[in-house]
């Protein structure tokens, strides 16, 4: 069949682009039964023990993430008690918080200009040493300059991960590994609160940030040995030139915006009424900002931090907001579920790791059965409907909960949905963001990284929401049924929710059946916010554009393929609609 040249992405002079470039894949066979785009994929594709390694490594870093976005919520108290400072509470989190959300477009843009391999070594180490500098952090101050430098490593590694999950796996087996990189991201999400109680209850909060060293080590030597991407040719661009192309300009302006975005949500309620302001001013300044930023991008094109076509396609658009939904409700369902085994069940943090584990068993177990049946079916559409059919479903059914009517079946039978839920559609928006990209996979490590931002700004506005209507919900209701004060109150608050049942024995013993009720109340209040976030996922679902599966190698420059050197023998596939 007559086949139209795919061709490589050029920069102005017409040199090659330096970003990753996709040859158009080929559905014909040879006589010994293999396809082409399998031999395609194997320029770039490991296997055996070097494929163990890269995704072991790829693997901790989305775990590890993960976990120091919530690590910190149980390790709080005994941090401040050990720097006796109170005063820079709201900043341990909002630092890290802000490094990675501010950072993460930019690395995406440095991956795709860069080589993807030093860019992920790189950024892993400064996490690395930002994991140090909190774990022998002498004071408050220095914690929090660790803490933002562990975010400016995190900025690259989740979604630069995700990045050479993709250039070295095969169109049949990629699915399979995002899936189980997006399954350590979610595990991540889900455990940190347990992980983070057990280390400051039975050892020091210290080990909450030393437990990445060891592992790291072994991840940065996994990448330097075995991950070797193949050389780019015919890009002549000097790093002048190709710093020039980072957009800096553009990044410039990104990060003040987001960083008054984060700081506004992170601060109301907290540190400062919403209705200060202090409040007022970080969210319109943003507004303002970002709307600024959004005027320079338009006018750069491809040359932009998030270029236009990134915006422009539809289904790479709704697949990031669907991520940002999907993570939201995901994250306030992991957060709060161990904190009523604690609160109300009385578990200790240990325990109430166990009684998560139905969700993390039946989530891998839905990764990967989601992966092998969309390369059944060759769509992954399916899976956008489903996976937030099941998270809803489980989020409302947490909301029925109750302090002495909710048996064990209850609360393991819905882990169980909400973890098939999340393993269907965890990883789908990445692999339908490469589906979309397939003739400008220079802008794959981009498309990623606005993925990737995009769930830790969903995690963190819905965090925001779930928080604000707990407070709100607990403070009335031990008011109305209690019958405490405001000082009384805020000695439970201070207290934290591993200790808040030790506290009412002995300081409100009589009181203790309506204070656990107002803590069940409060926090199945919460999972509203879930239960909002995946039915706007699973609207989204309906613009996302029905693609088929194609086989396709993800290559990086122009490799010594015979297809690369002849563009004649390649074939351009349109995405399938339907079915």
């Amino acid at each position: 069949m007559a086949a139209t040249a795919q061709p490589d992405a050029r920069d102005g002079n017409g040199n090659a682009s330096e970003g990753l470039v996709e040859p158009a894949p080929m559905s014909t066979t040879d006589a010994a039964g293999s396809s082409k785009e399998d031999r395609l994929a194997s320029a770039s594709e490991l296997r055996g023990f070097k494929l163990f390694m890269v995704l072991l490594g790829v693997c901790f870093g989305a775990f590890v993430m993960a976990l120091d976005v919530y690590v910190i919520g149980t390790a709080i108290p005994s941090i401040t008690s050990e720097f006796r400072n109170t005063s820079h509470i709201s900043w341990y989190p909002a630092a890290y918080t802000l490094a990675v959300c501010s950072l993460t477009p930019l690395a995406g843009k440095m991956a795709s200009v860069f080589s993807l391999r030093w860019v992920y070594q790189a950024f892993f180490f400064v996490f690395l040493v930002g994991s140090a500098v909190c774990g022998w952090a002498s004071t408050s101050e220095v914690f929090i300059v660790g803490r933002a430098v562990s975010g400016i490593g995190a900025a690259a590694v989740t979604s630069g991960g995700l990045t050479i999950v993709l250039v070295i796996s095969s169109p049949r087996r990629r699915p399979l590994y995002i899936g189980l990189c997006s399954s350590c991201f979610a595990l991540g999400l889900i455990l940190a609160p347990v992980i983070g109680g057990a280390f400051t209850e039975k050892v020091t909060w210290r080990w909450c940030f030393w437990i990445n060293l060891p592992g790291g080590v072994v991840t940065l030597l996994a990448m330097f040995f075995f991950f070797k991407v193949p050389s780019r040719a015919g890009d002549a661009r000097s790093t002048k030139e190709r710093l020039r192309s980072l957009d800096l300009v553009g990044s410039v302006v990104f990060v003040p915006g987001i960083f008054m975005l984060i700081l506004g949500l992170q601060w109301g309620g907290n540190a400062h009424p919403w209705s200060s302001a202090t409040i007022i001013g970080l969210l319109v300044g943003s507004v303002v900002v970002l709307g600024l930023f959004a005027v320079w991008e338009s006018r750069l094109g491809d040359s932009a931090m998030i270029p236009g076509v990134l915006v422009t396609r539809r289904t790479v658009l709704l697949s990031v907001i669907f991520s940002f939904c999907h993570l939201g409700a995901l994250s306030v369902s992991s957060y709060y579920l161990p904190e009523w085994f604690q609160a109300v069940q009385g578990a200790t943090p240990f325990e109430s790791g166990i009684k998560v584990l139905p969700s993390v068993i039946s989530q891998i177990i839905g990764t990967i059965s989601a992966g092998a049946i969309a390369l059944k079916i060759r769509f992954y559409n399916p899976w956008f409907f489903i996976g937030p059919v099941l998270m809803c479903t489980a989020a409302a059914l947490y909301t029925q909960f109750t302090v002495s009517n909710t048996p064990s079946s209850q609360w393991i039978g819905y882990q169980v949905i909400q973890g098939l839920g999340v393993g269907f559609s965890m990883q789908m928006p990445s692999l339908m963001v490469q589906l979309a990209l397939k003739d400008r996979a220079d802008l794959l490590p981009i498309g990623v990284s606005l993925n990737i931002f995009a769930q830790f700004l969903g995690a963190t506005v819905a965090q925001v929401i779930a928080g604000a209507i707990f407070h709100a919900r607990l403070e009335s209701q031990l008011a109305s049924r209690a019958g405490l004060s405001r000082g009384q109150i805020e000695l439970l608050y201070r207290s934290g929710i591993a200790n808040v049942r030790s506290i009412v024995d002995q300081n409100f013993p009589s009181l203790f059946d309506p204070i656990m009720e107002s803590y069940n109340s409060a926090i199945a209040q919460t999972h509203f916010v879930a239960v909002a976030s995946a039915g706007v996922a699973f609207f989204l679902a309906f613009g996302i554009e029905w693609i088929r599966i194609e086989g396709s190698a993800i290559k990086l420059g122009n490799q010594d393929t015979p297809e690369a050197a002849n563009p004649r023998s390649e074939e351009k596939t349109s995405g399938a609609t339907g079915p």
